[in-house]
């Protein structure tokens, strides 16, 4: 049974969070009567995706200012803007293709000199400041950080509600906005986030826009904190895009698909969820990277990879789709964005679920595109594939599996078809393969399945077993077994229950944990398990 809502919990106090615009505008109200001085400038910095005009609206109806813009009519031209960025990702000296734009680039000079000199010359009331790049107008007097999951972003994009920052393109296909947003837009966004997030006076959560949820940002970086010192499940979320057979989904419903279609560990596009009494408040997962690090992810982990998480699983089930694109981890050296996290793919797959003839596909690389000659591997339960970099691969039909990579799927290239396929049987390029030993594989306590990037190895149990994050995140996955209680042996954590398919991330600063097998005569569970380890 899958966790619905996976939430932290903390004791709501007194004015620490407010649903509903008329409950927002009362408390903004009342804060700024309490600004010495009066002039009261309000700035509202947004993340890319959140519905501008609809959330200025509301605001500026209710707070009545005596002046306000936004900051999209003091940025460039959408022209010079897409042509900027044009050049930025097209250039071949730049692998990975992010741009180094800021949200300070976007401004035109002479715009943002005119507004400051308006602002300057009031002398009384409340100035609105709404938008990207917000914080960057004016200093302001109350600060508010209007958050937004890539999750709900591409949703957004999806359903052309949205475009790019700054340009005029709601109507391109979601490709192109997905890459722009990626390599350009989120980057600028987060730089300017890691600056802000230990500092703004309030969190506007609009995820859902006809519910719009704002928590102080103390009651918020409480939850931050907290979410360092025990076990964390993510929000899930489902993708419609990917099961065409299925009716669309569009993951509130209290109605769970089946296991195999939730995403749980994907740190770009997840969610934490936080409980301030009866209300729930999300907040991506990348704000405990960038508030947290050396907590979360560990000393070694940044140093080595930057404030990045390099583990995401994504659950696939080929049992009843078509027949998937081959893509391909290219041959690169590491890609560094432009906040220093690097990231450099691999990939690897470990069946949870096999019917027969289940298997992987793995291409010739050296006959793409003229033919696709490819070599058929076949697969049971509990094995473990790891794809080398520069051979094209996919899931072939008949198996449910958790797909393991250290970097976005953006990073690998999506194949397109060859003219035609030859099945092969002959010697293939070496792969790392784990095949589950057919006679007894349990007296294995603990097997290495891959150490490229990431360590990751599988634990077979019956009983408690114990770990230690040895100062790097820890991100587990119950692949045997029902469900399994995360303890501290010392106390430090309430015990954490880890059901089959639920990805469980151990943040470094938690040190020693154990695992016990929740039934009183359990069945050998299984655990993977995958860390940072310094080199």
């Amino acid at each position: 049974m899958y966790q619905y809502l996976p939430f932290i919990e903390l004791p709501k106090e007194l004015n620490s969070s407010w649903e509903g615009w008329d409950a927002i505008h009362q408390e903004l109200q009342e804060v700024a009567g309490q600004v010495a001085g009066p002039k009261v400038v309000i700035a509202v910095e947004c993340y890319h995706g959140t519905l501008d005009e609809a959330n200025f609206q509301e605001l500026k109806k209710r707070l009545q200012p005596n002046a306000s813009c936004k900051t999209s009519h003091l940025f460039q031209e959408s022209e010079v803007l897409r042509e900027l960025i044009r050049r930025r990702m097209a250039d071949k000296g730049r692998p990975g293709k992010f741009t180094g734009l800021s949200i300070s680039d976007y401004f035109d000079p002479q715009k943002l000199l005119g507004i400051q000199h308006s602002i300057n010359s009031i002398e009384e009331g409340v100035v609105l400041i709404y938008g990207a790049g917000a914080s960057l107008v004016w200093t302001p007097d109350i600060l508010i950080y209007a958050d937004m999951s890539h999750w709900e972003v591409q949703q957004r994009m999806r359903r052309g509600d949205i475009g790019n920052i700054g340009l005029n393109n709601v109507k391109a296909p979601f490709e192109q906005k997905y890459e722009i947003a990626f390599f350009n837009d989120w980057q600028a966004c987060n730089q300017l986030k890691r600056e802000l997030i230990g500092s703004c006076d309030y969190f506007l959560e609009t995820n859902n826009w006809a519910k719009p949820k704002l928590a102080s940002g103390a009651i918020v970086r409480r939850g931050l904190e907290q979410a360092t010192r025990q076990p964390i499940k993510m929000a899930p979320f489902f993708d419609p895009e990917l099961w065409d057979h299925l009716p669309p989904h569009n993951g509130h419903s209290k109605k769970s698909p089946p296991l195999e279609w939730w995403f749980s560990c994907v740190p770009e596009e997840d969610n934490l969820l936080f409980r301030f009494g009866t209300m729930l408040f999300e907040a991506p997962l990348l704000n405990l990277v960038f508030y947290k690090p050396e907590s979360f992810l560990g000393m070694e982990v940044v140093r080595k990879f930057g404030a990045y998480l390099p583990v995401r699983f994504n659950f696939i089930d080929t049992t009843e789709s078509q027949d998937t694109a081959f893509q391909l981890n290219p041959i690169t050296q590491e890609i560094v964005d432009s906040l220093g996290c690097r990231y450099r793919q691999a990939t690897g797959y470990y069946l949870l679920q096999a019917q027969p003839g289940a298997k992987l596909e793995l291409a010739d690389p050296e006959q793409h595109p003229q033919t696709l000659k490819v070599k058929e591997l076949g697969l049971q339960q509990h094995d473990f594939v790891q794809i080398p970099p520069g051979i094209p691969y996919r899931a072939g039909k008949k198996l449910t599996a958790v797909q393991i990579n250290t970097a976005p799927q953006i990073f690998s290239v999506k194949l397109p078809p060859a003219p035609a396929e030859e099945r092969l049987a002959n010697t293939f390029p070496e792969i790392v393969h784990h095949p589950l030993t057919p006679t007894d594989p349990f007296f294995l306590q603990e097997e290495v399945l891959s150490n490229d990037v990431i360590l990751l190895t599988r634990n077979w149990f019956s009983q408690v077993t114990s770990f230690h994050t040895n100062g790097a995140i820890n991100i587990l996955l119950l692949v045997a077994g029902q469900a399994a209680v995360v303890e501290s042996p010392s106390g430090f954590f309430q015990p954490f229950l880890a059901r089959y398919g639920e990805t469980v991330i151990i943040p470094a600063q938690v040190g020693a944990y154990r695992l016990r097998p929740l039934d009183k005569k359990p069945p050998m569970h299984a655990l993977l398990r995958a860390t940072v380890v310094p080199r």
